[in-house]
């Protein structure tokens, strides 16, 4: 969809909307008491912030025959001409690069983002688990 655009153009701004998205969010229910809860709430402004994210990156893939089996010519007198191959060439390039950057942010956003959140929140309930244990004890 957004091929013919530079591809930090689309996706840096839409990493700092996100990033606006999230700290504010926390600033705004920052005054919960309870751990679960903060965790919780964090949890779920993080997917909506990477859900975002990761439409944006969906938009941005090339939406062209040059990633299926339809477009492709069949026989070499279906180029007419070294320009018609060249422009041929050209347009495969640019889709296969801009999958590749797709990817490549989809792998990171993923890594770093959904699973380090899934860890803070995993994190907050077994500690939690452990003071109910030490409470329980005593």
């Amino acid at each position: 969809m957004f091929i013919e655009l530079d591809f930090h153009s689309i996706f840096g701004p839409a990493v700092v909307v996100a990033l606006i998205f999230i700290i504010g969010f926390k600033f705004w229910e920052g005054d919960k008491k309870d751990e679960l809860e903060k965790a919780f709430s964090l949890l779920k402004i993080n997917i909506l912030a990477f859900g975002f994210l990761l439409v944006v990156l969906w938009l941005m893939l090339p939406i062209t025959p040059s990633l299926s089996t339809f477009g492709f010519p069949d026989t070499v007198s279906d180029i007419d001409s070294n320009e018609q191959l060249l422009l041929y060439l050209q347009e495969y390039n640019q889709a296969v690069v801009r999958t590749t950057q797709v990817l490549y942010w989809f792998i990171f956003i993923f890594v770093w983002g959904l699973l380090a959140t899934l860890y803070s929140f995993l994190k907050t309930f077994k500690s939690i688990k452990m003071k109910e244990k030490e409470e329980i004890s005593a």
